[in-house]
């Protein structure tokens, strides 16, 4: 079943405005390299898609995604794809979270944007500080790694740290959160361009409606420059 979803969500990615490669970084300016670097940060970053609460000893989360991010440098992803149109980069997920003992949650993921070479994985760390309940809310510790595939000759991940705030109102449970994105990009030699590294400050809220095992979750973020809205289904307990 998971795999039908996630084959119907790549369908869907296919019809937006993105289907190339990045294969001509070598054409771009140093300028132009930083703000994809930039862009792609926002594209990749894990996305939390889940309240602050914990899904305790036994629970996980088997889900599966899909996110659109609208670039800001959409002259750097033009030249770099050798397309004349790109202005939102679509990327389908798979991830699985699993409940571990105090609080503790991990989790990892793998995705990829339809019909290009960008495709990415990653994985999570979370703690709750407050596991909620029919008064409190939950609140969230969280770190992520993330690691671009497939671009020949770019060396590229980000690291990042957020606090999330949730509580949930019987099957419907709003989150908000904000933390810091770290960006590390670094280019082979022959092409002619420098390493990048920097940080962003991020900030998203969503919320999830949980019906018996399946759940929904929909999301919106901003990185930089860059805003994202993200969707997600899973199968938990």
């Amino acid at each position: 079943m998971i795999r039908i979803l996630f084959a119907g969500l790549l369908l869907v990615c296919c019809n937006a405005a993105f289907a190339d490669d990045i294969d001509n970084l070598q054409a771009l300016t140093q300028t132009q390299f930083r703000g994809l670097s930039e862009d792609l940060g926002a594209v990749l970053t894990f996305k939390q898609l889940e309240p602050a609460t914990p899904e305790g000893m036994t629970g996980f989360n088997l889900g599966i995604g899909l996110s659109g991010t609208h670039v800001e440098h959409t002259d750097a992803w033009n030249i770099a794809t050798r397309s004349s149109d790109v202005s939102t980069v679509p990327m389908a997920r798979i991830r699985l979270t699993k409940g571990l003992p105090g609080g503790v949650d991990v989790g990892g993921y793998y995705s990829a944007a339809p019909n290009s070479n960008v495709k990415a994985y990653g994985g999570e760390l979370r703690y709750a500080i407050l596991k909620g309940g029919v008064l409190e809310p939950a609140l969230g510790l969280r770190a992520t790694y993330n690691r671009l595939t497939g671009v020949d000759h770019l060396d590229f991940s980000t690291r990042s740290l957020d606090l999330s705030i949730s509580k949930g109102f019987g099957p419907f449970t709003p989150y908000a959160g904000i933390g810091r994105i770290w960006t590390s990009s670094d280019p082979d030699a022959s092409l002619g361009l420098h390493s990048e590294s920097f940080g962003n400050n991020e900030a998203f809220v969503g919320f999830r409606v949980s019906l018996v095992v399946l759940t929904f979750s929909l999301e919106a973020s901003r990185v930089g420059g860059n805003t994202t809205y993200a969707a997600g289904l899973g199968v938990g307990f």
